[in-house]
């Protein structure tokens, strides 16, 4: 085997052996991506683009439900390896966005195994993956500018003694031959790439075949072809459930059987069996209901589900946001995980409820910037709000550059909309007198709206619970 298909070779070796997928919630449950791996849709976003604008213009509930099942249940799913057909330039460029949470980095780690199985992109002799996360100045001190060989080695072959020689015949090696990039994860360098590594990001995004990862709201470059990955389709729901409960294998419970109940609960509760086409939210979903007995998980409510999920995304956004440890997270009881969130969780409350009372599910400008103005937000903190990964930017060709509260967002599900308004209510419960009597009058007034039901369930479930906190 000659010296540059040693290194190619080496590179394929990581991709088939050495690429995992962990649990969000239990790492140490650990797959290999081909074993684990559940498809996820991927979809053109100018089929998202056309739900979102019938979500603009419509007002009854069940239709604004409607369409959101329409957004995450589309009808014509994309395979990967036919993802380039929709390129017509001789080069190939191709943007994916994603929400937080969707599962983008995991796509990009299982497009890489299949290409080097052989099974998808024979035309590209190399694939290689750049979490853009790693684009940093502790891993790439500005001594130097550095070129994509430097990147190649350091996030591959740094394990093995290279050369001088070596570098150059990879480099050499690089430029001969057919390479595609996946760089994953612009959102999280577009505003703090070091100087020094600038000229490669240009390069990468003006002179190769590359598919660029990102969170929609962070992304003001152009791409003729856009595609989102947007979850789990229904079948795929029902793939994940059956292979979750196979892989726990818990003696003390019939983990087939645990696996069809919950998939019965989803499809008679909507408001849940829509936010599972999320992965991280059905993982949740899973684990929640895996740590029930038999006797238990009749009786579990919608309530119960959401507040562990908004739980989940807050520790998330501690950690990556905020730079709270792992150690320290797992140390946080839920109310102290809730404070440490308070001011983000007290806008998302205030957003959901004027859009409910204003009828509004597509949250405009000025209903952002009343909520930012009531939940006393600075300009600063805003901004990270998206990152939370409740709300979703919709795609109306505002730039990174343009005013914050100029772009426009929706809850993720109309359902996540509707706990956060139950969470309002309950928090102004619990306020002063006037606020107290002003939410009951409010309840009073909205008892036998429809558009209401589901909020004053949440309600209910939430006052439950304080209750049993209080006893």
């Amino acid at each position: 085997m000659d010296e540059p298909n040693r290194f190619f070779q080496f590179i394929k070796h990581e991709y088939k052996h050495n690429s995992c997928l962990e649990r969000f919630i239990n790492p140490d449950q650990a797959l290999s991506i081909g074993q684990g791996y559940i498809n996820l849709a991927l979809v053109e976003n100018k089929e998202i683009q056309v739900e979102e604008c019938i979500l603009q213009n419509i007002q009854q509930t069940s239709s604004v439900m409607n369409t959101f099942e329409q957004i995450y249940n589309t009808k014509t799913p994309i395979d990967v390896k036919f993802i380039f057909e929709k390129c017509k330039n001789k080069s190939k460029k191709l943007l994916v966005l994603g929400r937080a949470g969707i599962g983008k980095s995991t796509f990009c780690r299982y497009a890489a195994y299949r290409w080097a199985n052989g099974e998808i992109w024979p035309q590209y002799d190399l694939v290689i993956v750049v979490p853009l996360r790693r684009l940093t100045a502790e891993f790439y001190p500005s001594v130097i500018e550095y070129s994509p060989v430097d990147i190649v080695i350091k996030l591959y072959l740094s394990c093995t003694s290279l050369s001088q020689e070596d570098k150059q015949i990879l480099r050499e090696q690089l430029t001969r031959s057919k390479v595609l990039w996946i760089l994953d994860g612009y959102d999280e360098v577009a505003a703090s790439l070091p100087t020094n590594l600038e000229k490669l990001m240009k390069y990468f995004q003006d002179d190769t075949d590359h598919i660029l990862t990102s969170r929609p709201y962070a992304v003001s470059l152009s791409y003729d072809v856009q595609m989102e990955v947007i979850g789990f389709t229904d079948d795929n729901i029902a793939k994940y459930i059956n292979q979750f409960f196979h892989e726990i294998k818990v003696d003390s419970i019939n983990t087939s059987s645990t696996g069809q109940d919950l998939e019965r609960f989803l499809k008679s509760n909507p408001s849940i069996y829509g936010v599972a086409h999320i992965p991280i939210n059905l993982e949740l979903i899973c684990s929640l209901w895996s740590d029930r007995n038999s006797s238990e998980t009749t009786a579990i409510t919608t309530t119960e589900l959401f507040d562990n999920m908004i739980q989940w995304f807050c520790k998330r956004y501690l950690k990556k946001q905020k730079n709270f440890t792992t150690e320290t997270i797992n140390a946080l009881s839920k109310n102290e995980i809730y404070e440490c969130c308070e001011k983000e969780l007290i806008f998302l409350e205030t957003l959901a409820f004027h859009g409910m009372t204003n009828n509004k599910f597509i949250l405009q400008s000025e209903l952002m910037e009343s909520a930012l103005m009531e939940s006393n937000f600075s300009g600063a903190e805003r901004l990270e709000i998206p990152d939370i990964g409740i709300l979703k930017l919709i795609d109306n060709k505002t730039t990174v550059a343009e005013e914050e509260t100029k772009k426009e967002y929706y809850f993720v599900h109309l359902s996540f909309q509707e706990y956060f308004t139950a969470r309002y209510l309950v928090n102004a419960l619990k306020n002063s007198e006037n606020s107290r009597l002003r939410v009951i009058e409010f309840i009073k007034e909205q008892k036998y709206n429809q558009r209401f039901i589901c909020v004053f369930t949440f309600t209910s479930g939430l006052l439950h619970q304080l209750n049993d906190l209080t006893r």
